[in-house]
């Protein structure tokens, strides 16, 4: 015959000395956990590693598809500062923890997008142009950050930090760098502009042989540099953004052709390589060699040279540096946008490119001379506003063909920008010209999917030449070449 269990007595009859003892082997137990969590040690582990680096562990596990470049001596600098809490005072502390701050977001952005130091300065002067806070994304970093920095700043505030295990900072903060080093390196971030230098120039104007024939028969040259025009490894994507310009109408008057070539740099480095043919940045060469570059060359042959960019002139100082590279007319968002409906982009918002052929088109047929347009896209600066393109993939759909949605919503409007430049080739005032189309950079993406759908360090270029059967069919370019000569 079993026994029951004896029931349990109700603690309301207990007496009062045993709740008592009750309550304090509760607390008791729960000591340790709350004491490791407030001890000095973690404090200073949070002060100098944990808080400071908090994006940087959270992809290390791909916890999140958030892709940064190393930072090892941001992550070390952090630690060095935490140590020093004991022998220096707060202030001294708070100035320096600012210092690594700016260092670090310095560092960090200058090669995810691959911007110079002089570069970035010139961005966030401009920053009154940007709508930061209207990207999700941009909104949601800047957030984490400034959570980040006060946290960070409180907790080295706090007296307990001082009596931490420095040793044990210092291990750990040797194996996050360690960690972060093996785990972000990435070739990707291997072609940002500090890590080009001495790195011979190579653009898509001489691989393709555009810079050749431009100008020499009097035909219009049309220059398109499009914003993060990287390389789709997969050549399903390739065709299907380009494949406007292999439609039948175009490919009966052009012969197409493509390729890639290695890019370093931002967008300003991009346009110095193609307009150029230089790795020098646009504030130093033009001073002393902008007669050398192609509008410029251009324009003592008799063309007219035109740029269309659909931001701001001020932007990078375009205003000031393209009149000294040859290009005499510049169309941007302060003229473009009174003429304009539509606006389209997120943090980089202006006019829609898809919307600026007619301009283009006005333009060329304006002018009684042959024209150089150099034409800069602006609309798939990353992060790219959904739904503003005219092409629709489908890309909330898992089979877009494009990976991510974000990747596929630049797809979209990288096929705009070819239907445009197809719908420039057919245009009368226009064509047939001789036309390039390439990248400027690969796409600067902050996930590492998105990234690992392009070939790293390249860009891809597109010519547009006109058959030979074209060459007589235009009386006008035919007029023009003949008073060029």
């Amino acid at each position: 015959m079993s026994s029951l269990p004896a029931p349990q007595a109700d603690r309301s009859s207990l007496p009062l000395d045993q709740r008592g003892l009750g309550r304090l082997v509760s607390r008791l137990r729960g000591l340790p956990r709350r004491a490791a969590i407030g001890s000095p040690t973690a404090v200073l582990l949070g002060a100098g590693l944990l808080v400071p680096n908090l994006l940087s562990i959270a992809t290390l596990g791909n916890f999140i598809d958030v892709g940064l470049p190393p930072r090892t001596g941001c992550i070390l600098l952090y630690a060095a500062l935490a140590m020093s809490v004991r022998v220096i005072p707060f202030y001294l502390t708070a100035v320096l923890y600012l210092a690594i701050l700016t260092f670090d977001v310095v560092w960090t952005l200058s090669v995810s997008f691959g911007l110079r130091p002089h570069d970035l300065v010139a961005a966030v002067d401009q920053a009154r142009r940007l709508h930061l806070l209207a990207s999700p994304l941009y909104a949601g970093l800047i957030a984490v950050m400034t959570a980040t920095a006060l946290s960070t700043l409180y907790l080295l505030s706090r007296r307990a930090v001082a009596r931490g295990n420095l040793v044990v900072l210092l291990v750990a903060a040797l194996a996050l760098a360690a960690a972060d080093f093996v785990s972000n390196s990435d070739e990707h971030y291997q072609f940002g502009a500090m890590f080009g230098q001495g790195v011979p120039n190579v653009s898509a104007a001489s691989a393709s042989g555009f810079n050749k024939v431009a100008g020499v028969n009097g035909r219009n040259v049309v220059l398109v540099i499009v914003e993060s025009l990287g390389n789709f490894i997969d050549a399903d994507a390739r065709n299907r953004i380009a494949a406007p310009i292999y439609d039948k109408r175009v490919t009966d008057q052009y012969s197409v052709s493509y390729g890639t070539i290695p890019y370093y740099g931002s967008t300003t480095s991009g346009e110095m390589r193609e307009l150029c043919d230089t790795r020098e940045p646009f504030s130093e060469f033009v001073k002393r060699a902008g007669y050398s570059c192609l509008p410029e060359r251009l324009y003592m042959r008799g063309y007219r040279t035109t740029a269309v960019h659909a931001f701001y002139s001020g932007m990078f100082e375009r205003n000031k540096w393209y009149p000294m590279v040859g290009i005499h007319n510049m169309d941007f968002a302060e003229k473009l946008m009174p003429q304009m409906k539509r606006r389209c982009g997120a943090a980089f918002r202006g006019v829609c490119d898809a919307d600026l052929p007619p301009v283009i088109e006005r333009l060329a047929a304006e002018s009684t001379q042959p024209n150089f347009i150099y034409w800069l896209t602006l609309n798939t600066h990353i992060p790219v506003a959904p739904g503003e393109a005219l092409t629709n993939f489908h890309c909330d759909r898992e089979d877009n063909g494009f990976g991510l949605q974000r990747v596929c919503a630049m797809a979209e409007l990288w096929h705009d920008v070819f239907r445009a430049v197809a719908d420039l080739a057919l245009n009368p005032a226009v064509g047939p010209a001789e036309i390039l189309v390439v990248g400027d950079h690969a796409p600067p993406l902050w996930s590492k999917k998105g990234r690992a759908e392009f070939e790293a360090g390249k860009v891809a270029w597109y010519r547009l030449t006109p058959r030979p059967g074209m060459i007589a069919t235009n009386a006008h370019n035919e007029t023009r070449g003949a008073a060029l000569h």
